[in-house]
C-alpha cells in the first residue's frame, strides 16, 4: 500500500466516522467522552486532516455508535475482538440504493 493509500484510507475512516456521528447525533465532545479518544484529535480528523487512528479507538466507535449487538451472549459476538476491517465496514454508510433499483413496493406494469 503506498502512502497515497494509507492517507486516503485513514480519510476515509474518519469520513465514516463523521457520518455515523452525524446519523447518531454525536458530537466530537461526546465521541472523546465515550472512547477515551482526544477531542482535538476527533476534531482535526473529521475535518480531513490525516491523524491516524487505533483498533481500539474504531473497537470503541462500532460500541458508541450502536453497531454491535447489545445482546451479546458470548465474547465472540463483542466489538472486542473486531479486525480494523471489520470495524471500518460496520462504520461506513450503507451503499445508497442505485437510482434504477426502485422502490420495494412499486408496481412495474
Amino acid at each position: 500500500m503506498t502512502n497515497q493509500d494509507q492517507i486516503n484510507a485513514i480519510k476515509n475512516i474518519w469520513q465514516a466516522i463523521l457520518f455515523r456521528m452525524n446519523e447518531r447525533r454525536i458530537t466530537p465532545s461526546d465521541l472523546a467522552d465515550r472512547t477515551g479518544y482526544r477531542r482535538e484529535l476527533i476534531e482535526r480528523g473529521i475535518k480531513g486532516e490525516i491523524i491516524p487512528v487505533t483498533l481500539d479507538f474504531l473497537r470503541d466507535c462500532v460500541t458508541v455508535f450502536g453497531l454491535t449487538s447489545g445482546r451479546a451472549k458470548y465474547y465472540e459476538d463483542t466489538a472486542e475482538i473486531l479486525s480494523i476491517g471489520e470495524c471500518v465496514s460496520l462504520i461506513k454508510p450503507p451503499p445508497a440504493m442505485s437510482p434504477k433499483q426502485g422502490n420495494f413496493w412499486e408496481y412495474n406494469d
